[in-house]
């Protein structure tokens, strides 16, 4: 009998201390990022002539949705921001992962790793991802406060620090395939920004998606360079461009958008000394006191 009880009582010891070697799922948070401001989101159809001007103060929040067209929980996240897009200002950019990704076919290699290399450094590559102002991200589908749908009306609401400004575009469709953008930025703040179009499919069908979809709005195709503003006060610029097709149908956006340039910071590695690369201590210390509680348990039963 004070065997069994000595065995019982060393197993109830050992899961107590397996359980505190099991990470435990982390909830999700709000990242902040340090990639740099996106602004802009004035937009029109690419087989169109377009004039469109706004103030900082009008333009949408630039909201990126990382996903897949083989993710499931995605489907969670884009229906909350179609949710929130009807009572708040904002623009949606779905990113399709493409690189090592030959299930989804929407997403293109130069989008998919304009994206890592803004955000990579600071959250995960696997969908669901939403970006808002390239700012602030949440990981996954599960909300961080009572629902999506709050989290992503908080962050889509938040001030973006741009300042005081305005901006203009002016597009002209001159054949199948390209265009000439004029734009106009004026703006009080030292900003840094890079300048780009990008262009947008309305809606693809694509009916072989295993989340079962079938179309899927707002898809970045292509992010064109098309200048460069680094001073303060009024810049401008004009450029012939030439596109890609769309996924399908003819229903591609050109849409102007102002990334900021954040100077990228170079951390020198450090030789790491044997103390430091060391992990024993967490794990031998719960092992030693499981050790010794039995050791003890063992000779009290004796």
């Amino acid at each position: 009998m004070r065997g069994i009880m000595t065995r019982s009582i060393a197993l109830f010891l050992s899961a107590i201390m397996i359980a505190c070697l099991i990470p435990t799922a982390s909830a999700a948070e709000v990242e902040e990022l340090d990639s740099g401001l996106l602004l802009g989101g004035l937009h029109g159809l690419a087989n169109e002539s377009i004039v469109v001007n706004s103030s900082f103060n009008d333009l949408p929040a630039i909201v990126e949705d990382y996903t897949a067209t083989w993710c499931s929980n995605c489907v969670d996240v884009e229906e909350a921001m179609e949710e929130v897009a009807l009572s708040v200002n904002m623009q949606i950019y779905a990113v399709h992962r493409n690189i090592y990704d030959p299930e989804d076919p929407l997403g293109t290699e130069s989008v998919d790793q304009w994206f890592r290399d803004r955000y990579g450094a600071f959250t995960p590559w696997k969908p669901p991802l939403a970006g808002f102002n390239g700012l602030y991200a949440i990981s996954g589908s599960k909300p961080v406060g009572d629902s999506l749908v709050d989290d992503y009306t908080d962050l889509a609401q938040r001030p973006n620090g741009a300042g005081t400004g305005s901006m203009s575009m002016t597009w002209a469709s001159t054949g199948a395939n390209a265009g000439t953008i004029a734009w106009t930025f004026e703006h009080s703040s030292e900003k840094v920004y890079n300048v780009s179009v990008w262009m947008v499919e309305t809606m693809a069908y694509y009916p072989d998606g295993t989340n079962n979809q079938q179309y899927y709005p707002h898809v970045l195709r292509e992010i064109i360079d098309v200048g460069l503003v680094n001073s303060t006060g009024f810049s401008s610029g004009t450029m012939d461009i030439t596109y890609a097709d769309a996924f399908d149908e003819n229903d591609l956006e050109v849409h102007l958008v102002f990334e900021e340039y954040i100077e990228p910071v170079i951390i020198e590695e450090t030789p790491q000394s044997d103390s430091d690369t060391e992990d024993a201590p967490f794990l031998s210390m719960p092992l030693t006191v499981l050790a010794l509680l039995i050791v003890a348990v063992r000779r009290k039963s004796q």
